[in-house]
């Protein structure tokens, strides 16, 4: 049985959605803001139109850090040695005596771009409309659907979110046996993890669409060919309920 590759799959899924490597982030100087880095890759971190004077993270050598002296920005990456702790938060302070807090989000994905953008100044520029695709979502939400299911993938990641254990058996098709293994939220969006077996005498050939419904945003299937008793994991992320 041929295994398929979850971040391809997702990412297949979520073609439409256009996700981007970039967030740009306001308001980290009165709270803190979290932000999605990559937990192997190098990431960036700049300040709109300012230099980076400072970063003092919360825990002592917990990331490694390069920093571009021409543009004041830097680029860091998570120590080899950290690769797999929670949370890190960051504080950045600019040449203009601003400081920003940060809290950095490890996920299984590609290096990230971070702009923080500092509070508007009297007389300056409009604050820029945050970027959209073109259905008129906002970026952050679609980045936030996919880092989700990457979450739910990588048990070593999934305690960043709240999660809920379930173990509830589903009714579907009578060759199939599904079982609701766990909820995971995050803000406005729901993740379920599901386990399916095929409890029939012949191969099962699984498709996205067969678990569509109203209010989903993505499906990821972890193996779309199942032998007579075999298993796979599904991973859904759907709007979250009023009454959740």
């Amino acid at each position: 049985m041929k295994k398929s590759s979850r971040p391809i799959l997702l990412l297949a899924l979520l073609a439409s959605l256009n996700a981007h490597a970039t967030q740009v982030i306001e308001g980290a100087d009165r709270n803190h803001v979290q932000v999605n880095i990559s937990a192997k890759e190098q990431n960036r971190l700049a300040v709109e139109g300012r230099r980076i004077a400072s970063v003092v993270p919360s825990q002592k050598d917990v990331i490694s850090v390069v920093k571009d002296e021409a543009l004041g920005a830097l680029y860091f990456t998570l120590a080899s040695d950290n690769q797999s702790v929670g949370t890190v938060t960051l504080f950045v302070s600019d040449d203009k005596g601003v400081t920003y807090k940060v809290i950095l989000v490890p996920r299984p994905v590609s290096g990230e771009e971070i702009i923080l953008r500092p509070p508007g100044e009297k007389g300056g520029p409009a604050t820029a409309a945050p970027r959209t695709t073109a259905d008129g979502r906002a970026v952050s939400y679609q980045r936030k659907i996919k880092d989700l299911v990457l979450v739910m993938a990588d048990p070593a990641l999934q305690e960043s979110v709240e999660s809920i254990a379930v173990n509830k058996e589903v009714p579907l098709w009578k060759e199939g046996h599904l079982v609701l293994l766990t909820k995971y939220l995050e803000g406005d969006l729901v993740g379920e993890k599901y386990r399916l077996t095929n409890v029939s005498p012949s191969d099962m050939l699984l498709v996205e669409q067969e678990l569509y419904r109203r209010g989903v945003r993505a499906v990821s299937i972890e193996h779309h060919t199942l032998p007579a008793g075999d298993g796979t994991d599904i991973f859904l992320v759907r709007e979250r309920k009023e009454n959740e």
